[in-house]
């Protein structure tokens, strides 16, 4: 139709035919792009089909692996697979049209141009054919690089996932910096293949921007060739030349659809890996036990995968229905394997285990929900009023329903961050009792409470008169006390079974259970007479929340901001702030050129196709071809410069984001889930690594381009100007309609994608106890409802972009009709060189600005990380980490004295004290005991000692030194606590015992030995360097509370705090921990916060907490010869006087 229109400009037909013509050129641009609009929505709704699809295959995926298969995936890498590769996959798709379109188009524009040029534009398909064969190698190096690029994401996702799981761990030992380094390492390493990315990406961009160009040169070159005889008419060069810049965007969009192919590949390979691991094998554990078995194990053997040698060895055990079953051993010896192999979670090697009844698991670490306390215990039931008094009343939770703040509505954080350990415990017990069903696995739950409570437990619930008296348990424990009650005894030790009957049996026989019971069957006492051992550790939980709004007591979580409105410029400031003027300024003046070069190149056309003079063709060319050298020399330039600047602004924007959230107060984790910080350190930064510098670049450049553009058509012809002024002001009304609701949709989608991702986090730590309740389908659907929200965004902001490509392509219509029609009209005064110039790029100036548009509306939805991450980036700090000012000397504390002067603590101002005026004075060397009943304020009183939470008035002096005013390094790392939740990270041995790399060998070895744990690391061929997996889950949970006493020993500090150090270890590790603590300890200032009462029956001093005061201070002899006195009361319930 184009060429029909320039014919009509220097010949006689009729104006009618001229108008024909106009209108034809209009329709045929306006059909096709509301054609695209349609293909583009219905492959959009397909593409979220898809993402919905393999998001619910990836979590189904998660319960069916087997327990060999999924110690190869961190938490972080099987996010990263949900996260980004399936988002590369769903992108893939959106741009599928493209794939088979872009030939489609390049067919059809080469047969057009042989109709114009003849054999000349062969030249084309040998210009493509070169690029093509670069692209090729240059796509062979981008898949390399995307394999190696993605691992080093998924190293970085986990580390940052294990940060958020240990942080207070991380906060409490200070050691922020080296799990920072450890990152920025990790980082660097990938930000190393993004420079190479950006140099892939520019070549890319380099050759398929360039080869429309070349091969119009090439073309018209050997068309002047091939016909010495023949002009290069305005209707052959315009006709021609619009076909080539036709191919612009077919071959300008193949770089993306080829860096997206290879990306796809990628990510299809890594989920594809995934999904097909090995499942866990259903037929492993039958559901035909013997006659009156609830359980049969005949010869078992099982491991944790079909390579890992045995952890349980020939195992014979008959379990009878109704029966309760103790499993006992020491710390390694196999009985927590042992209630795995009954879940499935093992493999089997031979034998057989049968097992008949729905099954409840009460795991040792306790996995908790984040929601209210209810919740969590119903679980996947319905309520029953009544049923759950009793289960609640029995585990001893009513106390603690009058001490939280909104009972049993209360909202837990997420894994139970306000919860202590008991509470925890009781918690997950509670759930278990609910679910009433026929067979409990109950992994220890008893060690995590003191003695009173663990009565209560084993009476009302565990035990012969509890709730669950006619269901089948089987309880692993450490204690003796319960024993003598229990149905039946099996006795574990390295994996095999040495002893089993009942009580009286193996008694009688003196072996070694006997001489066990006989050594540890005094001793075990108690710290409270009743209710939960301690206080919520670190937040909102405490009663003094009662005054505060009754809609705050039951919210822990705050809901994540939405920001309404445009994304200001100061967004846009910050971005391009970090990338750097002096990358952003060259690459504006770079895209100038190259854009000027390109025009000059259309008006040197225009020039020559009005030549009729055949001898200058070679003049034309060489002159036409520095134009296009120009214009590719220089595109490479703006390519290459913004890219490694906007590499510079991710690299700050996620150095300072890791800081930011390492430098906030445990608050802000407390009450902010961790898969909307894992949202911002991938979902946001892979958008600030890879989309916006594509979208920002590509914005920028079709801004310098329309604006030279526009020059362009107005200087041909001012007819034109009122067609330009027109096209904007249509194209702006659009974006000025659609853009606010387009901006919504994203930001409603960034926030959408975070419970999808805290539903994934708490699903990976929860599957044992999911798969145990046979809760998958209910988690399946919570994932999907969650899934069709984000979706639901997605699909509406798809929609709102085929809209207005629709109205756009009306508008398109509008515009070129216009232009059409003046030069229709204008015929008599316009050469057709000039006219051919200007409607060429008259109908890139409709298309270009509604590719602008589009462009600037993706650019600033994408920048809509920025601002999420700009966000994080005002967090609240901590106090600083070190102050020159008022460091103290390199030895202190030197003796380890401790004196509190009226310390008074809240957990915010506007709450009333958790402790208040607590007074007194410990010298060097003493050893405190802290007791106290629920609430009392035992663990805040430890927490402020690290000034996790500050004083709000008093202070508290080490050795004559106020700590309020040194920095929290200063502090943290001159004094040392042992937790009662071991914490363990990734990595080897030595990193988990001295991530600062500060200690040689020989301390580390000595440590070993003095904790017991060196014959464990002896008998590992790999040593120090022996690789500990994600949370320690391929040692014991006492070997991992003997790692952190390791710890402990290697600091050496004068202050010692010990939060029931010994509750996941076995009776004897217990006695070794103690004489260690004893010895290696002996000058050492130690505060124990006591759970069982007999722990500290040997401190120096006693000191009794209630209501976050101390009621009664002295040594244990003078408080029990008070008989009124609360710690006689104590010791009375304990059975210790």
């Amino acid at each position: 139709m184009l060429s029909y229109l320039l014919d009509f400009l220097g010949s006689g037909e009729y104006m009618w035919h001229g108008y024909i013509y106009a209108l034809g050129y209009s329709m045929f641009q306006c059909i096709f792009g509301i054609t695209d609009a349609h293909s583009v929505y219905f492959i959009g709704f397909g593409a979220y089909r898809v993402q919905s699809a393999l998001t619910a295959a990836l979590y189904k995926k998660i319960f069916r692996i087997s327990s060999s298969a999924r110690q190869k995936y961190t938490a972080g890498e099987i996010m990263n697979l949900m996260s980004v590769d399936v988002t590369e996959v769903t992108q893939f798709i959106l741009l599928s049209t493209q794939f088979w379109s872009v030939p489609v188009r390049l067919t059809i524009t080469m047969v057009l141009l042989w109709h114009y040029l003849g054999p000349a534009c062969l030249a084309t398909l040998v210009v493509m054919a070169l690029v093509t064969t670069a692209t090729t190698y240059v796509a062979r190096l981008y898949d390399i690089l995307q394999g190696k690029q993605m691992k080093e994401k998924d190293r970085r996702l986990r580390q940052i996932s294990e940060i958020l799981n240990g942080i207070k761990v991380i906060k409490l030992y200070a050691w922020e910096i080296p799990f920072i380094s450890r990152v920025t390492e990790t980082r660097t390493r990938e930000l190393a293949f993004l420079k190479k990315f950006a140099l892939l990406e520019s070549v890319f961009g380099f050759l398929w921007a360039v080869a429309p160009h070349v091969a119009a040169l090439m073309s018209f070159g050997t068309f002047v060739w091939l016909n010495p005889d023949k002009a290069l008419t305005p209707s052959i060069a315009f006709v021609s030349f619009t076909l080539f810049m036709l191919l612009r965007f077919p071959m300008g969009i193949l770089p993306d659809i080829l860096s997206r192919l290879v990306r796809l590949v990628v990510s299809l390979r890594r989920l594809s890996r995934f999904l097909g691991e090995e499942d866990l094998n259903t037929t492993a554990v039958g559901n035909v036990p013997d006659a009156g078995d609830a359980a049969t194990l005949r010869n078992a053997t099982f491991s944790w995968s079909s390579t890992d040698p045995p952890v349980l060895r020939e195992i014979s055990l008959h379990v009878k229905s109704s029966s309760l079953v103790a499993v006992i051993g020491a710390v390694g010896s196999g009985k927590t394997s042992l209630l795995c192999s009954m879940l499935g979670s093992l493999e089997k090697k031979s034998g057989s285990l049968d097992i008949q009844g729905p099954l409840a698991y009460v795991a040792q670490r306790s996995w908790i929900q984040n929601a209210t306390v209810k919740e969590n215990i119903i679980f996947t039931n319905t309520f029953d009023e009544s049923w759950y008094e009793k289960v609640v009343r029995s585990c001893a939770l009513l106390p603690d329903f009058e001490l939280l703040p909104g009972g049993d509505n209360t909202e837990i954080g997420e894994k139970g961050i306000n919860l202590s350990g008991g509470q925890k415990v009781r918690l997950s017990l509670a759930r278990a009792v609910y679910e009433n069903a026929q067979v409990y696995l109950l992994d220890d739950p008893l060690s995590a409470v003191d003695v009173h409570v663990a009565s209560q437990l084993f009476d009302e619930v565990i035990g012969p008169e509890g709730l669950l008296r006619s269901k089948t348990r089987i309880l692993v424990t450490h204690s003796v006390t319960y024993l003598p009650q229990v149905d039946w005894i099996v006795v574990l030790d390295k994996g095999a079974v040495i002893e089993q009957g009942t009580f009286s049996q193996l008694m009688e026989a003196r072996g070694s259970f006997a001489a066990f019971f006989k050594k540890h069957s005094v001793g075990e006492g108690s710290s409270n007479g009743n209710g939960m051992e301690a206080e919520a550790e670190a937040d909102t939980s405490d009663e003094d929340e009662k005054e505060e709004n009754n809609q705050e007591k039951l919210r822990l979580t705050e809901d994540e901001s939405i920001y309404v409105g445009k994304i200001g410029w100061r967004v846009y400031c910050e971005f391009f702030r970090r990338v750097g003027w002096q990358f952003v300024i060259p690459a504006v003046v770079a895209s100038a050129v190259a854009y000027g070069s390109e025009f000059g190149s259309g008006l040197w056309l225009s020039k020559w196709s009005s030549d009729t003079s055949k001898s200058r063709h070679t003049t034309y060319i060489l002159v036409y071809g520095m134009f296009l050298l120009s214009y590719s020399i220089f595109t490479f330039v703006d390519w290459i410069v913004f890219m490694v600047g906007c590499i510079r602004a991710s690299s700050s924007l996620h150095g300072e984001l890791l800081k930011r959230i390492m430098r906030s107060p445990l608050s802000f984790f407390d009450s902010t889930p961790m898969g909307r910080i894992i949202n911002r350190f991938s979902s946001d930064i892979a958008s600030i690594d890879r989309e916006i510098p594509m979208n920002a670049n590509i914005t920028i450049g079709n801004i310098v381009w329309m604006s030279l553009l526009v020059v362009v058509v107005c200087l041909t012809s001012w007819y034109f100007i009122i067609v330009v002024a027109l096209a904007f002001c249509l194209f702006l009304g659009i974006m000025i309609l659609s853009l606010p609701t387009l901006r919504h949709l994203h930001r409603l989608e960034s926030v959408s994608r975070t419970p999808v991702y805290s539903h994934f986090s708490e699903t990976i730590s929860g599957t044992t106890s999911i798969r145990a309740f046979g809760a998958e389908t209910q988690f399946l659907h919570t994932l999907n409802r969650r899934v069709d929200d984000n979706i639901n965004c997605l699909y509406h902001s798809m929609a709102l972009d085929s809209w207005r490509m629709v109205v756009s392509c009306s508008t398109s219509l509008i515009v070129s009709l216009g232009a059409s029609l003046l030069t229709v009209l204008g015929r008599e005064n316009l050469s057709p060189g000039i006219v051919g110039l200007a409607l060429s790029y008259t109908l890139q100036v409709s298309d270009g600005l509604s590719w602008t548009f589009r462009l600037a509306a993706l650019l600033e939805t994408s920048l809509v990380s920025v601002e999420r991450v700009k966000e994080y980036l005002a967090l609240p700090e901590e106090a600083p980490w070190s102050i020159d000012e008022t460091q103290p000397a390199g030895a202190w504390p030197t003796e380890g004295a401790i004196d509190c002067h009226d310390l008074t603590v809240a957990y915010r101002q506007d709450l009333e004290p958790v402790l208040r005026a607590i007074n007194f004075v410990a010298s060097g060397g003493q050893k405190i005991g802290i007791v106290g009943r629920t609430g009392a304020g035992k663990s805040t009183f430890a927490l402020s000692l690290f000034r996790i939470i500050e004083a709000s008035s008093g202070f508290v002096l080490v050795d004559d030194v106020d700590i309020s005013k040194i920095g929290l390094h200063d502090l943290r790392s001159k004094i040392t606590i042992i937790p009662q939740d071991p914490v363990l990270f990734a990595g080897t041995l030595r990193w988990n015992l001295d991530p600062s790399e500060e200690k040689t060998d020989e301390e580390l070895w000595t440590a070993l030995e003095q904790s017991h744990l060196k014959d464990f690391v002896v008998q590992q061929e790999e040593g120090l360097e022996y690789e500990i997996t994600e949370g320690g889950d391929n040692i014991s949970a006492g070997q991992r509370q003997l790692v952190c006493l390791t710890r402990a020993l290697l600091r050496n500090s004068k202050v010692l705090v010990l939060d029931e150090a010994t509750a996941c270890v076995d009776l004897a590790t217990d006695g070794l921990v103690k004489q260690t603590i004893q010895d290696q300890f002996n000058d050492t200032t130690i505060i124990t916060i006591a759970h069982r009462l007999h722990t500290i029956m040997d401190c120096d001093r006693i000191l009794v907490f209630d209501a976050g005061a101390i009621l009664e201070e002295g040594s244990p002899e003078e408080l029990l010869k008070d008989s009124s006195s609360s710690f006689f009361s104590m010791a009375k319930d304990a059975g210790l006087v």
